[in-house]
C-alpha cells in the first residue's frame, strides 16, 4: 500500500506524517485491497474581518483507491491534527459502509 502525503502552503513535519500513517494503518488493518492513498494538507490564509483570526483554515483531504471505487473525505478545523482526525473518522465510516456492502453481496445463483 502506498501513502502519498502532500502539503500545500504547509510544511509536512515528521510528527504530522507519523500521525497520518498511524491512523491510516489502524483504519485499513482489516482491508487488504487498498491500492493507494493520497493525503493533501493545506492551510488557507484568509482572515476573518471581525475576529482577525483564520477560522477553520487547516484543511485535510484524502483519497483512498480500492478496486473499482474511490473514497474521498475532506475536513477543516482550526488545528491540523483536529482536521486530520475528523477526516479519518469520515473515511472510517465510508470504509465500514463499503466493507458491509461487500459482505452483504450475494451473487444470484442460476
Amino acid at each position: 500500500m502506498q501513502i502519498t502525503i502532500r502539503g500545500h502552503h504547509l510544511a509536512i513535519t515528521p510528527a504530522i506524517e507519523e500521525n497520518i500513517r498511524l491512523k491510516f494503518a489502524q483504519m485499513t488493518k482489516h482491508l487488504d485491497q487498498v491500492n493507494s492513498m493520497q493525503v493533501k494538507l493545506s492551510k488557507d490564509h484568509q482572515i476573518d474581518k471581525h475576529s482577525k483570526k483564520g477560522s477553520a483554515n487547516h484543511i485535510a483531504e484524502a483519497i483512498i483507491r480500492l478496486p473499482g471505487t474511490e473514497l474521498f473525505a475532506q475536513a477543516s478545523a482550526d488545528d491540523m491534527y483536529t482536521s486530520i482526525k475528523m477526516m479519518t473518522e469520515k473515511l472510517k465510516r465510508q470504509l465500514e459502509k463499503h466493507r458491509k456492502m461487500q459482505l452483504d453481496y450475494q451473487p444470484l445463483a442460476i
